[in-house]
């Protein structure tokens, strides 16, 4: 299995590379598969993004970072619109995924509360320019005739996930609604990752952040 897996990496790693040399001579690049093509420009649209902002995203960038033609591009994207939706449906599915996994082996909704914060804080505080990337995009939705259901898809997307994954722990007497704590929870980190790129602050953040678990397990009832 290991042998195996070492010759597919290589011989992706030489499609990459061969892809990449035939893009920059003007020459076709070798096709991939479509699922394949989709997801290596997603992640090219999101570096690209990350690096230089929404507004060098065009589609001829996205294509030659992922090593491909623009013609390639189109092949899996109508246009530069349904290239950005899909990379904010790929953010919003890592970002779920990321809630629901975190609560773990918590035995409470107190417990559950601080592992979903320290996991989403962890996470974006090491990938800030995926966290810029996701606020870009967001705007961008709000601003685009035709997709502001995705930024609203996407926060509710976020409190329906999180919501199912700490409905199975014990509450104590008088907490919140689910749904209005995972609101709470998304709307406290949505603002502290924000302060975050703002300020370079960590210290101040990581300092805000134990305040903001407690004001969020506050909320989840007296304990017996």
């Amino acid at each position: 299995m290991g042998a195996g897996f070492y010759l597919i990496s290589q011989m992706t790693k030489s499609f990459d590379q061969e892809s990449v040399t035939a893009v920059q001579r003007g020459r076709p690049a070798l096709a991939p598969a479509a699922d394949e093509r989709r997801r290596r420009l997603i992640a090219a649209a999101i570096r690209v993004i990350g690096r230089d902002g929404l507004a060098a995203a065009s589609t001829r960038a996205v294509a030659a970072e992922a090593g491909m033609n623009q013609a390639m591009l189109h092949y899996s994207f109508a246009s530069k619109d349904a290239l950005l939706a899909a990379v904010l449906d790929e953010i919003h599915a890592g970002i779920a995924g990321l809630l629901t996994t975190s609560v773990g082996r918590a035995r409470s909704l107190r417990g559950g509360i601080e592992r979903v914060a320290r996991a989403f804080w962890a996470h974006a505080a090491a990938t800030p320019e995926l966290q810029r990337v996701q606020y870009e995009l967001t705007l961008y939705a709000l601003t685009t005739p035709g997709h502001e259901g995705l930024a609203r898809h996407q926060y509710q997307g976020y409190v329906t996930a999180l919501s199912t994954a700490l409905a199975g722990l014990p509450a104590g007497r008088g907490a919140a609604p689910l749904p209005v704590l995972a609101g709470l929870c998304v709307a406290a980190m949505d603002g502290l990752i924000l302060q975050l790129l703002a300020t370079g602050d960590h210290a101040a953040c990581e300092a805000q952040l134990q305040a903001l678990i407690a004001a969020m397990q506050s909320q989840c009832g007296a304990v017996a």
